[in-house]
């Protein structure tokens, strides 16, 4: 599946911010199967809500490493968009991320 290369990237930017649990997850997923990878992909653990890779992690507030998560989720989340392999919400997280990175929020 074309996007472990995008999943590394977001694996290497969690495990900037001292995520770690989080990293070593999207690192396995990214060496699993084809469809483990596809569920992951359209998975609440990567783009729900609260709780979600999308929404928590880097902590809540915008320092840099979480800019740093937030654009290796845009560049995961563009390439699922366009492949058709998204959860309900990645749109809405990607366009928010590229929102608030476009402001300077």
């Amino acid at each position: 599946m074309p996007l472990r290369a995008q999943l590394q990237s977001l694996a290497a930017a969690l495990e900037a911010s001292g995520e770690q649990r989080l990293s070593l997850r999207v690192r396995e997923v990214a060496k699993g199967s084809d469809p483990e990878v596809r569920e992951f992909l359209v998975s609440n653990e990567l783009w729900g809500g609260a709780g979600s890779i999308a929404d928590q992690a880097g902590g809540d507030s915008r320092t840099a490493e979480r800019k740093q998560i937030e654009t290796a989720l845009v560049i995961l989340g563009e390439e699922q968009l366009e492949a058709g392999v998204q959860n309900s919400r990645t749109e809405m997280w990607v366009g928010a991320f590229k929102s608030w990175s476009r402001s300077g929020v």
